[in-house]
């Protein structure tokens, strides 16, 4: 429910330099904006007073990069490279989603982030074997009450007997994505204005895999439609084929603040310059780009040149939508890089809590243009945040509450999550969610998606990723992203 908020007597990390951290702070939320942050606020009997002794509020967290549909792919990836990620979750199970599991993975994937204290997502969805996934898709963030915005990915899951492509369709008209994403951008985001909760955006094939006049076509459609976001994956490290696509787009005028490149690790230094010119924005998903060969992380580089760097969640088939996990494994990594490339010990460390916490708050914000609307706890902005706890073993005491956020907390310390001014999670759960009903349905969903797997023709898929990738080191070769 949207209306008026107190909340009283916190310890306000606001990630606005002009207001700082503020100890027994008050926040005041009406009717969905941030209209006053300090101490002693006046109450009034039209209030609801939520007492945050002992407790942080931050601003929501910001992913900047999730294919939100692999909910129900939880924890298969957790061991692959990324050629068994290509092999397995884009060229089989991403087949066998029928309508109703792509709603459930975007709801459910919308409901874990909420929960752990993501208000806002980039979700790069290529999961469109029919234009009703493309529906069902739209409706689980809606469904979420998640801030949003749908990338509406033309990427083509493969067709085999069995799969839920429909082989017909894709022989007769295989550009059909880019009819219906003009059909999606009409029917559901007319209005596509930065304060929507759900805005439309637009996801390339795989920008990097065709040629250079197809990643451009692709790109000039998107922004046809009016894409509030248009985000693709390039430069991923061991995968890089030596497109070069941001060179190639600075080249032609191509590159613009509506452009958000997501792993990006090998980047070359006049291509991060052209970024920070044109204002592009850059997403890191440290987990997966530390574990499947995408190169190390590129956002404390990237930010360093002056870019704006983000943080993404990417796929919950290989971790969780938690954004205290990745703000620890990107900030820790950085630490050691700096560490091991210098001859002597480092006098301080060379990267700061307060640096990644703001990568994923209002750097994510600025990654997808909405630094003005959330990011920070600043009258005027909408109220996207969190009230997090400190009252658990692991919290208990907080000396630095910034440092308590990034390598302290988690979900559970999460007590309350506003989105848009209203509560989505409170005192520990999510409101108006019946999960035990929720996640029957979710598991039974993913019980289906591997049955009708059995049928894909497995060793005939593994072959052709593998001949795609053979003697893969930047020689030209193409893949799939993450």
């Amino acid at each position: 429910m949207v209306g008026r908020y107190l909340i009283q007597n916190a310890t306000v990390i606001s990630v606005d330099a002009a207001i700082g951290i503020v100890r027994n702070c008050d926040v005041l939320i009406e009717h969905g904006i941030i209209t006053a942050v300090a101490q002693n606020l006046p109450t009034s009997a039209d209030l609801t007073i939520i007492d945050a002794t002992d407790a942080i509020v931050s601003p929501g967290f910001v992913d900047t990069h999730r294919h939100t549909w692999q909910t129900q792919l939880r924890t298969i990836t957790s061991d692959y490279v990324l050629s068994d990620y290509v092999v397995n979750i884009r060229n089989i199970y991403g087949s066998c989603y029928t309508p109703h599991d792509a709603y459930l993975g975007n709801y459910c994937g919308a409901l874990e982030s909420i929960d752990n204290g993501i208000t806002y997502l980039v979700d790069h969805s290529h999961i469109m074997n029919s234009p009703d996934h493309a529906d069902a898709a739209v409706k689980g963030l809606q469904d979420s009450k998640i801030r949003a915005v749908f990338c509406y990915g033309l990427y083509e899951n493969p067709a085999w007997e069995g799969s839920s492509v429909n082989k017909e369709q894709e022989i007769k008209n295989p550009k059909w994505r880019w009819d219906d994403a003009r059909r999606i951008r009409e029917k559901y985001f007319k209005s596509n204005q930065p304060t929507d909760l759900l805005r439309f955006g637009f996801a390339p094939a795989e920008i990097e895999r065709g040629t250079l006049a197809e990643a451009i076509d692709e790109v000039e459609f998107g922004r046809s439609l009016g894409s509030a976001v248009i985000t693709g994956h390039v430069a991923m490290g061991k995968y890089d084929r030596g497109a070069h696509i941001v060179r190639n787009f600075e080249q032609r005028n191509i590159l613009g603040p509506d452009l958000l490149f997501s792993h990006c690790a090998t980047l070359h230094d006049d291509e991060l310059e052209a970024v920070k010119k044109n204002g592009v924005s850059l997403s890191s998903t440290p987990d997966t780009e530390l574990q499947m060969g995408m190169g190390h992380p590129i956002a404390f580089k990237a930010h360093k040149h002056g870019c704006v760097a983000s943080i993404g969640i990417d796929i919950t088939s290989n971790n969780p939508a938690d954004m205290f996990q990745q703000m620890r494994l990107l900030l820790q990594a950085q630490r050691h890089l700096d560490n091991e490339k210098h001859a002597v010990r480092l006098p301080k460390v060379s990267q700061r809590c307060e640096e990644v916490l703001e990568m994923a708050t209002i750097g994510g914000a600025a990654a997808v243009g909405l630094q003005d609307v959330i990011g920070s706890i600043t009258p005027g902005k909408r109220a996207d945040l969190l009230i997090t706890r400190c009252d658990s073993t692991r919290m208990t005491p907080v000396h630095d509450p910034v440092a308590a956020l990034v390598l302290y907390a988690n979900a559970f310390d999460i007590d309350t999550v506003f989105i848009d001014g209203e509560l989505v999670k409170h005192k520990g759960l999510l409101t108006g969610v019946d999960w035990p009903k929720v996640r029957r349905e979710l598991c039974d969903s993913a019980a289906s998606i591997m049955e009708r797997s059995k049928n894909a023709p497995t060793e005939e898929i593994n072959v052709a990723i593998m001949q795609m990738l053979q003697g893969f080191a930047g020689d030209g070769n193409g893949t799939d992203g993450a």
